[in-house]
């Protein structure tokens, strides 16, 4: 199957340095983050099952998301150094509100049991020769689908959640400044957890 999809779909993968919560078994764990891009538009069901088979073949890796925008070719070696400050809380709580705010303009709201907006401390696109510290931040989507929050599912786009929705709520988020990427997590619970930590 993994042959057959990487066949289909040139796709770039990139770990990223920050690590999040997941489950496996009784207890929580902590590992890295797997980015998938990919240059045109995305196969949502493909990426779906490449979340699904990666986190059983890399035992690092407990969330995998897809990036939009261009494909990502370059390592990411550092994080921006992020504290809670109002301007941090701030462009936080912007991007919620967009994501928010368009879901439920779409009718779509109430079909996702919860859609947590993350704010990550990676920048990417800086040309390694360069040197260029991190200074920008990226949004993760987090839509969820779950009947009892022990289990559950991302909305997959073009399925639950129309992708139009989620391109629309992609491009108003990286309007934010400040923002480098806008990123679609794709894990189910387990071994990802509802939340980010």
């Amino acid at each position: 199957m993994l042959a057959s999809i990487t066949n289909h779909d040139s796709m770039s993968s990139v770990l990223m340095p920050i690590k999040s919560v997941g489950v496996q078994g009784d207890g929580r764990t902590y590992s890295y983050v797997a980015g998938l891009s990919c240059d045109g538009p995305p196969d949502w069901e493909n990426l779906i099952q490449l979340a699904k088979m990666i986190p059983k073949i890399c035992h690092n890796i407990n969330r995998v998301v897809f990036i939009f925008g261009k494909p990502v070719n370059e390592a990411i070696q550092d994080i921006t150094p992020t504290f809670l400050t109002p301007n941090v809380l701030g462009t936080l709580r912007q991007a919620d509100h967009y994501a928010q705010l368009i879901l439920k303009e779409s009718g779509f709201y109430n079909k996702i049991s919860q859609m947590p907006v993350i704010l990550i401390p990676v920048h990417f696109d800086r040309d390694p020769v360069l040197r260029k510290p991190s200074c920008q931040r990226s949004i993760v989507i987090r839509t969820f689908i779950t009947n009892d929050f022990m289990t559950g599912v991302p909305a997959i786009p073009g399925k639950h959640l129309p992708e139009e929705v989620l391109s629309e709520i992609a491009k108003k988020v990286k309007t934010i400044p400040g923002i480098s990427r806008v990123l679609y997590d794709l894990t189910a619970k387990p071994p990802g957890t509802t939340e980010w930590e």
